[in-house]
């Protein structure tokens, strides 16, 4: 067992024992969690690459700052009972505390470059710039709106490193809390169901539910990583896990490598926003909102489904258009029977998602699901073991199992540090905006560039997002977001829940957005396809799915608030809207559209999504107009080749007419 499983295994422990053990104050057991992550990281992505099992001095180094994060850790618990009694703001810092908030603030920036590069790590170094240098920049023209009232002195810098570091505001602060408190066991829960077998599960009920239709491989990327997406929350775990068994076979039914792992990456990342589980960023609105996490799932169901909806509309409007077929009875190599004797499976998360919805500790009721997983494990394994081998197949079966647990332990703790380490970072940028009125004084901004309109200022705010998640994870993306954007939008008279929600989405939406779409390159690469192609790819099948994000902050019945009547057409209208953008996007309806009908479409579109039934009628009025003009337009294409073309021999008119309707309507007899 090398180090990175020792830290990982041991990081998996202190998480269990926090939850069944002594309960710890979060200003000792939060740095304690992030300090495990840092380590970690130090040991999985070293200063230089080539050092790896090697005695370099490069490799003494990482091992070194292994050391330093231990005993920042190990500094919190001998002074446990004075930090968790101290009154903050008002007790001044001593000398250890000085060099422990100076070395963990320089400790996660360094594990935030090597875990995300540079695009996190520069938005925290302007950030840092920015806390000590804003009161200079009063006076100045056109950026005196951004100052604050700060003094860069060594009082100012005690107020920091106390708000940073021995508080829940900065590093250790709520996006920390979350990771430390959720996250981590979603994602021990989660390595859990891969390790025994969820993930083929996903994969063989897409196939046996989608594999024949047309499109084939492409609508099972679709449903799998909704399966598997609503477990990881994870678009790059997503793509990795999901599109070893996709894109290969994507490309075998003719679709371009990089067209196969646009889809795989688009429909991944659609994961981020799928309930139970999401992404980070979810757990996050909850905190922040201070409502139940099962309030957050609820409301996040039906954007999710317009989203996947409007990807599986784009999928099956390209199959049509490029005649792209259904998986053969023989190419599917599973059965039902196979499958439903592993459904098994789905207990845990069902068990999962009943807590959630009763409003149980998320870290107890996780943990539950990962024991039941164990257990069917045993009691699946065990009889079989035991049929076949008596006493001893059950012990082989026993040890089988506890083997495969403590991968998991270890692969769920590796796993942590993809949201230990973005969130200890932007909780660096959260401390700073709030320790200088950051958010307030952006949201003025973004009012006054959109005129006090909420449509511009939304589009501003979704620019930002997008931007600003560009080579960061969703997570971080969010937070971003939400301490500028947020402040803007609920100025401007937007509730906080939509507001939030569509901060949320398209921060997901980032991981698809060229230049840098993060879930786009880990499916390109898995494709051995252009990565930047790919990029554009997904986020042209997103497309559809960006209207969305404006749809349920204008029409909150989306969000299933309202009554029931509105809320159900408001769907309807909305799915709808979803097939007439699709159709835009695919450039295909019934017929390769024109740029009149692509133009007709997206009005058509946006006026079904939005929230008004005047609005939305007429909408419906376009989209059955240009579906009538297509069908008008291919059925009389069709006439006029039959009529020109001579008859072949040896097919009778019957069987001519029989194909002309079924190339009339869309369909070929390899779609089924």
């Amino acid at each position: 067992m090398n180090a990175a499983s020792l830290l990982a295994l041991g990081w998996a422990a202190f998480q269990i024992y926090t939850v069944y053990g002594k309960p710890l104050d979060f200003i000792v057991a939060v740095p304690i969690h992030v300090m495990f992550g840092v380590a970690l990281t130090f040991v999985l992505h070293p200063l230089r690459k080539d050092t790896v099992g090697t005695l370099s001095a490069s490799r003494a180094a990482d091992y070194l700052l292994v050391v330093v994060a231990a005993a920042i850790a190990l500094y919190y618990i001998a002074e446990a009972e004075r930090l968790v009694s101290r009154i903050a703001a008002v007790d001044p810092l001593t000398t250890g505390d000085f060099i422990v908030g100076v070395a963990s603030i320089v400790l996660v920036i360094e594990a935030v470059r090597r875990t995300l590069g540079m695009g996190l790590t520069t938005v925290i170094l302007v950030f840092l710039v920015y806390q000590f240098s804003g009161p200079l920049l009063s006076g100045l023209p056109g950026l005196d709106i951004l100052a604050h009232r700060g003094e860069p002195t060594a009082g100012f810098l005690e107020s920091f490193l106390d708000l940073q570091v021995l508080q829940t505001e900065g590093v250790f602060g709520v996006p920390s809390i979350v990771s430390y408190g959720q996250v981590f066991y979603f994602l021990i829960f989660g390595a859990f169901l891969s390790a025994f077998g969820g993930g083929q599960l996903f994969m063989d009920l897409a196939v046996l539910l989608v594999g024949r239709f047309r499109g084939g491989m492409a609508k099972v990327s679709i449903v799998s990583s909704t399966l598997f997406g609503a477990i990881s929350g994870s678009a790059t775990a997503n793509a990795s896990v999901m599109g070893m068994f996709t894109i290969p076979a994507m490309k075998k039914s003719g679709m371009k490598a990089e067209e196969a792992a646009a889809v795989e990456a688009a429909a991944s990342t659609g994961g981020q926003i799928m309930p139970p589980v999401m992404g980070a960023a979810a757990f996050l609105i909850a905190q922040f909102m201070g409502i139940p996490y099962a309030d957050v799932a609820v409301a996040a169901f039906v954007p999710a489904l317009l989203f996947y909806v409007a990807l599986y509309f784009v999928i099956d409007l390209l199959a049509r258009k490029n005649g792209l077929r259904g998986m053969h009875s023989s190419e599917i190599t599973v059965g039902w029977g196979a499958v439903l004797k592993r459904l098994y499976l789905f207990l845990p998360v069902l068990l999962l998602v009943y807590n959630i919805m009763a409003g149980r500790a998320l870290s107890s009721a996780t943990l539950e699901a990962v024991w039941a997983t164990i257990a069917l494990a045993l009691l699946t394994e065990g009889r079989t073991g035991m049929r076949r081998q008596g006493l001893r197949g059950l012990l082989d079966a026993v040890r089988g199992v506890l083997t495969e647990s403590v991968r998991a332990l270890d692969a769920g703790a590796r796993a942590g540090i993809t949201v230990a380490i973005p969130c200890a970072g932007a909780g660096i940028v959260v401390g700073i905006a709030s320790m200088t009125n950051l958010g307030l004084t952006f949201g003025g901004f973004v009012t006054l560039l959109s005129g006090g309109m909420v449509v511009v200022a939304l589009i501003l705010v979704m620019l930002m997002v997008i931007v600003m998640g560009m080579g960061m994870p969703t997570t971080a993306a969010y937070i971003m977001g939400a301490i500028l954007g947020i402040p803007a939008l609920t100025q401007l008279g937007v509730p906080p829940l939509p507001a939030h929600f569509f901060v949320f989405y398209f921060s997901s939406l980032s991981m698809v957005t060229p230049p840098v779409a993060l879930a786009a390159f880990v499916a390109g690469g898995i494709a051995q396809a252009n990565v930047w192609t790919t990029g554009w790819y997904a986020f042209r099948y997103s497309l559809a799915g960006f209207l969305v994000g404006f749809s349920f902050v204008l029409n909150p019945a989306l969000l299933l608030q309202g009554d029931l009547t509105t809320i159900a057409l408001a769907i309807l209208t909305a799915v709808l809207g979803c097939y007439a953008l699709a159709s835009c996007v695919a450039g295909y309806l019934r017929a390769d559209n024109t740029l009149v009908e692509s133009a007709v479409l997206f009005v058509a579109a946006a006026l079904l999504i939005a929230p008004f039934p005047s609005a939305s009628a007429v909408g419906l009025v376009l989209f059955l107009a240009a579906w009538a003009w297509q069908r008008r337009r291919a059925s009389a294409a069709i006439e006029t080749v039959r009529h020109k073309a001579p008859e072949p021999q040896g097919v009778s008119r019957s069987e001519r007419l029989d194909e002309a309707a079924e190339i009339r309507a869309g369909t070929s007899t390899n779609d089924s």
